[in-house]
């Protein structure tokens, strides 16, 4: 499996995922011309191989380009029923034959990937984060919780490779320029995991298969990718892990596990 964070952060979220003939984008929260730019600066291709779209929530920043490239590439889009009614105008531009409505009590597969979303705690209907697999390798990837629940704990055990959200430093949130109102909503259960909450969910999950952890969704105002390292760094020493953080607007490094 291959994984390629596209773009990550409030300007837009964009993941590539591949294994074998298989490749998904897991949000497209960027203009489908950007996303595909991306795409081609990272050697993804030009879109015409991708398999579907899987949609963790519809936040403008996860869904922006959605509709653009399931029209353009006849893209299957797979989202939560909440999801698809939070969409609005960028569902009803999707033809019926491309939308697909999961279930996190289910599981399901793409080609040669099998498939699962779980629940994320975030001020959107129906919010997920979605487990790759392919044979025995697996890729987590949840950005957007308020907190780590006991679900994503089960449910990202020992994945070789995690994207987790790692989105502010507390005392930038507490001392920046935001209203009272979006420091109380960012630090909220329904809003964004800060450095050390995403440092202490990581402790939860890693196993012996876990190799690799890729930080997503930092904020540009209240978090630094230095920050960011250096919280989860400290907590995860001795580990063995290779943590890096997603670039907020060009692609990031390609990782094979």
């Amino acid at each position: 499996m291959d994984y390629c964070s596209l773009m990550s952060g409030s300007w837009g979220n964009c993941h590539f995922v591949r294994a074998g003939e298989t490749s998904l984008l897991i949000d497209a929260g960027q203009s489908g011309k950007r996303i595909l730019t991306n795409m081609a600066m990272a050697g993804c291709g030009d879109g015409s191989s991708l398999s579907a779209i899987l949609v963790t929530h519809a936040h403008r920043d996860h869904i922006a380009g959605v509709g653009v490239l399931a029209r353009r590439l006849k893209l299957p889009v797979y989202a939560t029923e909440g999801t698809w009614y939070e969409m609005g105008p960028i569902a009803e531009e999707i033809p019926q034959e491309f939308k697909r409505i999961i279930d996190c009590s289910e599981k399901w597969r793409i080609g040669s990937l099998d498939l699962e979303a779980f629940p994320t705690s975030h001020d959107a209907l129906e919010s997920v984060g979605y487990v790759l697999r392919h044979n025995d390798e697996g890729i987590g990837i949840a950005t957007d919780c308020g907190v780590f629940t006991n679900r994503m704990e089960r449910i990202l055990q020992d994945l070789p490779l995690l994207v987790l959200e790692a989105n502010h430093d507390v005392d930038m949130l507490r001392k920046g320029r935001y209203p009272f109102y979006l420091k109380k909503r960012i630090a909220g259960i329904d809003g964004h995991l800060s450095n050390e909450d995403a440092a202490a969910g990581l402790l939860k999950i890693l196993g012996e298969k876990t190799k690799k952890v890729v930080l997503a969704h930092l904020s540009q105002e209240n978090n630094t990718p230095e920050k960011a390292l250096k919280a989860v760094g400290e907590m995860l020493l001795g580990k063995g892990l290779t943590v890096s953080v997603a670039p907020r607007c060009t692609p990031g490094e390609w990782m094979s596990i």
